[in-house]
């Protein structure tokens, strides 16, 4: 049952990243009125938190050593400073893309515009912000609170073993 939960909200949070995908405008076209994306922001935010309950169900009864949770936590940490440095570079793409299609419309480049539609939430760049990296960097980062925590909890672990023994 606790399988079925996980990957039921694994499927659930993909297709929120998606349907926030698609919710971007084609280059060139005008925007309309807000992000509704934005509305994607709250689901997600309790998906995360759901997430990573589910991550404690889903390894409860396992035992992993802590070279393995150091590890796994590494990993994750090195993989979260390639998905962002991706993510960094895909929007600097997309920024220039954004420009060169100006360009072709209009004749010139409006800079001031290009970076207004391609800062905070704007509906232009949902694209940057839903797409299969972040999905996976979101997953990631529900894994990594869930790692902390078995260190944590294994630091007081032995922290109340040592003081046991003192006595």
């Amino acid at each position: 049952m606790k399988n079925k939960a996980l990957f039921a909200t694994l499927i659930i949070v993909f297709l929120l990243f998606m349907f926030g995908n698609s919710m971007t405008t084609i280059p060139g076209q005008s925007s309309g009125n807000g992000n509704p994306a934005i509305l994607l922001l709250l689901p997600l935010s309790i998906f995360f938190i759901v997430l990573t309950f589910q991550w404690f169900k889903f390894f409860k009864d396992k035992m992993m050593s802590n070279k393995t949770v150091i590890i796994l936590s590494l990993l994750i940490i090195c993989h979260h400073a390639i998905g962002l440095y991706y993510q960094i570079m895909s929007f600097q793409s997309y920024r220039i893309l954004l420009a060169e299609v100006y360009e072709r419309q209009f004749g010139t480049i409006d800079w001031d515009y290009i970076n207004s539609i391609t800062s905070g939430l704007s509906i232009h760049i949902n694209n940057q912000y839903f797409n299969i990296n972040t999905y996976f960097l979101f997953l990631s980062l529900s894994l990594l609170i869930w790692l902390l925590s078995q260190m944590i909890i294994s630091l007081r672990r032995k922290m109340g073993e040592n003081s046991g023994n003192k006595i």
